[in-house]
């Protein structure tokens, strides 16, 4: 059974070895450095023994109530067993209870794996974006609205 905990420090590797197994252009170093610093309160690991499995990096924005999925990545040798549910389920937590009413994620339009998972998590598409992140890379933006927490 996997670890699932929030993001620290020295995860830095697992975290660099996720994403350049996960995705072709993702993060530089030095953001994958800097997320457990900035993001770590609402991001989580999942760790089998020494092995890091995958990620998902939330974040708040500033004085709002609306919150952004950064990334969801699983290296591909432990996908399609319910890790990245369980991740998304975890940051989903995480940002409700740290006050979110909303969330918002970019996902590419080719990786219909992502979209699928998303829509039975409760997001739906709220539009298509040319060029999202320059020249051919187009986005599709999702959302879900969250419960309130009770307290």
């Amino acid at each position: 059974m996997p670890l699932i905990r929030k993001l620290e420090h020295d995860d830095f590797k697992n975290l660099l070895t996720i994403e350049t197994e996960s995705f072709a252009s993702g993060y530089s170093p030095y953001f994958i450095k800097m997320m457990p610093i900035l993001f770590g309160n609402t991001s989580y690991i999942s760790l089998k023994g020494h092995s890091s499995q995958g990620y998902v990096a939330t974040a708040l924005e500033q004085g709002s109530c609306r919150a952004w999925i950064l990334s969801l990545a699983v290296r591909p040798k432990y996908r399609q067993l319910g890790l990245g549910k369980a991740l998304l389920e975890m940051g989903l937590q995480a940002l409700a209870a740290a006050g979110a009413g909303e969330v918002m994620l970019s996902v590419s339009p080719e990786n219909q794996r992502a979209i699928a998972l998303y829509e039975k998590m409760g997001f739906s598409i709220c539009r298509k974006v040319s060029d999202y992140f320059g020249p051919g890379e187009d986005r599709i933006i999702m959302k879900k609205n969250l419960p309130e927490e009770k307290n």
